[in-house]
């Protein structure tokens, strides 16, 4: 798996936050397990705020009590 080109996404980091904003969609969707979107925001937290992003498991279903 290839990373995103840090040097031309320094300059527009609203570029790398919508692909991380996409990467999240595929983990909210389940399309990806949670291991690997938090791998990939540690990759980026360098240019990102990671506080922005979803941690956790957001796929389950909460049960109500009666």
């Amino acid at each position: 798996m290839s990373k995103i080109d840090i040097n031309s996404l320094k300059k527009d980091q609203e570029y790398c936050f919508a692909a991380l904003k996409l990467i999240e969609q595929l983990f909210r969707d389940g399309k990806i397990p949670e291991y690997m979107f938090r791998n990939i925001l540690s990759d980026y937290a360098d240019i990102v705020d990671e506080t922005e992003f979803v941690k956790g498991n957001h796929n389950q279903i909460k049960e109500e009590c009666a």
